[in-house]
């Protein structure tokens, strides 16, 4: 689903940014590294995550968003060793199996309709012992922004953490972090189970 236009105006802004460094604190203090690898990003937006994952010389980085707009962002970055691609998170497809080391996503799921068949997919994509980083909100935590900054999010495609963690155990991940913030949002660090 793509973000309505006062929600991506204000994900254009100073303070996502500044989200997105917490963010990725967390998941660095997690053992978060994209060095060598292969990573793939869901919801990868105007490419600000993805500038700070390519200085960390991953293998390769690929973006993914369903907002052209969002892309036409990323490209313009410059970024190299970068690959941006559009879709719908909900269909990995286009993806061999086990062809990435590591997916992130930085609260775009709550938007996806498909939620629970992006989980079957990122374990399919994912190599065994690969990581998955997930930071979103909960449903609880969706009303309330939408309380204050009226942004008409879809209810079929929210979550609680309980919900979400219980999609991905069933999809095959192991749990091994997990934070809650008053139930508002919550981040996870799931991994694909070694052969």
């Amino acid at each position: 689903m793509k973000l309505s236009v006062k929600e991506y105006e204000a994900m254009q802004s100073g303070w996502r940014k500044k989200i997105n460094d917490m963010e990725f604190r967390g998941f660095k203090a997690w053992g978060m590294d994209f060095t060598g690898k292969d990573i793939l990003e869901v919801g990868c937006g105007s490419g600000y995550s993805a500038s700070r994952i390519v200085r960390d010389h991953p293998k390769s980085y690929t973006g993914m968003d369903i907002m052209p707009e969002q892309l036409e962002k990323a490209e313009a970055l410059g970024l190299q060793t970068a690959r941006f691609v559009q879709g719908d998170a909900a269909d990995l497809s286009r993806f061999k199996d086990a062809s990435f080391d590591m997916i992130v996503d930085f609260m775009i799921l709550h938007h996806v309709e498909g939620w629970r068949r992006f989980l079957e997919e990122a374990f399919r994509v994912l190599r065994p012992g690969g990581e998955m980083y997930i930071n979103d909100l909960t449903r609880k935590g969706v009303h309330l922004w939408d309380f204050f900054f009226h942004w008409d999010h879809a209810e079929e495609p929210l979550f609680s953490m309980e919900e979400f963690e219980e999609w991905a155990g069933k999809s095959g991940f192991v749990t091994v972090r997990r934070c809650n913030y008053a139930g508002l949002d919550f981040c996870f660090k799931f991994q694909k189970p070694r052969e």
